[in-house]
């Protein structure tokens, strides 16, 4: 097993193709054997340099059998979606809705761009803090036949209830110019108790401080968050344990706008997008919060790399140590796992964890990544969706500081594997008591690739935390046709019990999905902190008196792009009562305890208006 350990690592460092700094994976097994610095010296010399530029001497740009447009017909299906039926998961109600947003990448100047390929994310949340969840959607960019980009000012969506959203995007205060955007973050910046926007942009990203009346404020420039570049994924979390909310933002690519930028496709000599591994990487960033919607970049001083392609970001505590840790997915690089240390420095753990890739340690091009709890077992797992002919990634974590790879293991092999994986959520999606998990795909070039543009998603029912199954046959008439699908968030609209999802395409719609899964028996959670902890990620809630337990926890960032609503909803559909005693940890690891408390109804628990929970535990020992 040692001799074989080595040899798989050795071949998936040597012949992994386009990677300029490829760590490695040890599963856990080999990892035990403690050879981690051994291998890293024996293999030094294979390591492979930059990819070289996809065409060694390009033709000029301007001659005709280069730059033939990509015509529509080469990109859109004409696949109908099937009729609803009997026992769906989801009706896409978007036309009901009032909402009419489309996503604009700028495509159409043909300039085949990379920009134009990542499409934009949504957000759902409670801006105006009336009970119900609103909607905002990046807006994306133009390209000009002078390859000037510009930025769209994204929508915002107020829920005016009985599934009606009305466009207060002109009086909110963010139909403002604003550079190509991307993504979106959602979190308190000047602890008021109302949410706050972050759009990620390729340009200058920007900060709207909400006014408490229905609009919003910029402050980018007094904020201290100056980020001028390519930013994608964004998540808030509290960071430093201060109470207050600090941002992390992954850093893509060091790219520009250049005429002479010319990629060819491989088998027709055509013009096509660029790959990732031709441009230099972008840092990441850490930024420190004051509370009073000022921040402070502490990158270096974290601990930060300043290698990794990012485009998804993902926060939790995944050690149980207390502290917040971060998983960022990195496109053709190996990812990062952030481990948060006691010293207030972040640890990258992500090759003794078996984290930065494939189960044979080579990276991937990697794009979404969500967190869950898959089995119960009180430690949150990980997803992670990746480029065509790679195998999405279920890490299971183990406990210990390490996670299995348990793609196949889990039944999640094969289906997805042909396609681009974007946007992913690990969801109780059919409230039965565990995480299910929803992918949507869609191809980022126009000629290379083997598989259409747009592309199914799918659904998989979470078996018991045994295994998945694919259900996306009776998911519904969604999902029944391909899409080039992006960002994906999840959020209860109508405050049933039962979440929707809502789905962002590249060049599209924003797609809104009612869940048709009736709950039998639920609770909602709405978590508020205090003066001295504002920010609420990590905070875990638990029904007590259950085996086995049933606990959610407040994650920061995941899917791609994109930010769900972060109120903890709970199946009790084994459990048949109509009230419950539920116990919080919040992020200072106070515990209170709240009963009882009715069931199928939202509940908004304060901290500090619990009953305390003071334990006697052994030194070193988590009480939870």
């Amino acid at each position: 097993m040692f001799l074989y350990g080595i040899f798989s690592h050795v071949l998936a460092l040597c012949l992994s193709p386009g990677m300029m700094r490829v760590s490695f994976f040890y599963s856990r097994k080999v990892s035990r054997y403690g050879v981690l610095f051994g291998i890293c010296l024996l293999l030094a010399s294979c390591r492979e340099q930059p990819a070289p530029p996809q065409v060694d001497h390009p033709p000029d740009p301007s001659a005709p059998n280069v730059n033939i447009p990509v015509e529509e017909s080469e990109l859109l299906s004409d696949a109908v979606p099937r009729p609803e039926q009997p026992g769906d998961w989801f009706r896409d109600i978007t036309p009901e809705t009032g909402i009419s947003f489309r996503h604009h990448s700028g495509r159409e100047a043909q300039h085949f761009t990379m920009i134009e390929t990542f499409g934009s994310g949504v957000a759902v949340f409670d801006y105006d803090q009336d009970g119900d969840l609103d909607i905002y959607c990046a807006g994306g960019g133009t390209i000009s036949a002078e390859l000037t980009i510009l930025g769209i000012p994204g929508r915002l969506y107020q829920n005016q209830g009985d599934w009606k959203f009305l466009d207060v995007t002109p009086e909110s205060g963010l139909e403002t110019n604003i550079d190509y955007s991307h993504g979106v973050a959602v979190g308190d910046v000047n602890s008021d108790y109302y949410p706050d926007l972050f759009i990620s942009c390729f340009g200058q990203s920007r900060l709207f401080l909400n006014q408490t009346n229905g609009t919003f404020r910029e402050i980018t420039n007094e904020s201290g968050l100056n980020l001028n570049g390519w930013q994608m994924s964004a998540a808030f979390a509290d960071f430093n344990r201060d109470g207050q909310a600090d941002l992390y933002v992954t850093g893509y690519l060091q790219w520009k706008p250049d005429r002479k930028e010319l990629c060819l496709d491989p088998n027709s000599g055509l013009r096509d997008v660029c790959m990732p591994s031709n441009f230099a990487d972008a840092p990441d960033h850490l930024f420190f919060g004051h509370g009073d919607g000022t921040f402070t970049d502490v990158s270096k001083q974290a601990g930060l790399r300043t290698d990794g392609k990012g485009l998804g970001v993902v926060v939790a505590d995944f050690d149980r140590n207390h502290i917040l840790d971060i998983y960022v997915a990195n496109d053709v690089v190996r990812n990062h796992l952030y481990l948060g240390q006691q010293d207030g420095t972040w640890r990258d753990a992500a090759v003794a964890s078996g984290v930065i890739g494939n189960e044979f340690g080579a990276p991937e091009g990697s794009m979404g990544v969500h967190a869950g709890d898959i089995d119960r077992d009180g430690w949150l797992d990980l997803v992670v969706t990746n480029y065509e002919f790679e195998e999405n990634d279920l890490y299971h974590n183990e406990g210990d500081g390490l996670f299995t790879h348990m793609t196949v293991p889990l039944g999640l092999a094969g289906p997805c594997k042909p396609f681009v994986g974007f946007g992913t959520l690990l969801s109780d999606l059919d409230m039965d008591g565990w995480d299910d998990l929803v992918v949507v795909n869609g191809h980022v070039t126009y000629r290379n690739r083997k598989y259409d543009y747009q592309q199914p998603a799918f659904v998989y029912r979470n078996l018991e935390g045994k295994r998945f199954q694919n259900v996306t046959s009776a998911a519904g008439s969604w999902f029944s046709v391909p899409h080039a699908g992006r960002g994906i968030a999840v959020g209860d609209l109508n405050n049933d019990g039962a979440p929707e999802l809502i789905v962002t395409e590249q060049d599209g719609p924003v797609s809104i999905l009612q869940n048709l899964n009736s709950p039998e028996n639920w609770i909602g959670i709405q978590l508020t902190g205090d003066a001295a902890c504002s920010d609420l990620t990590g905070t875990t809630a638990t029904i007590d008196g259950v085996t086995p337990e049933i606990s959610r926890t407040v994650i920061s960032g995941g899917s791609y792009l994109s930010h769900s609503d972060q109120r903890l909803l709970f199946s009790l559909k084994a459990l048949d009562a109509d009230q419950v005693d539920l116990t919080v940890t919040w992020p200072d690891q106070t515990r209170e305890r709240f009963s009882p408390l009715g069931t199928k109804q939202y509940h908004q628990l304060e901290k500090g208006t619990g009953e305390q929970i003071i334990e006697n535990s052994p030194a070193g020992k988590d009480p939870s």
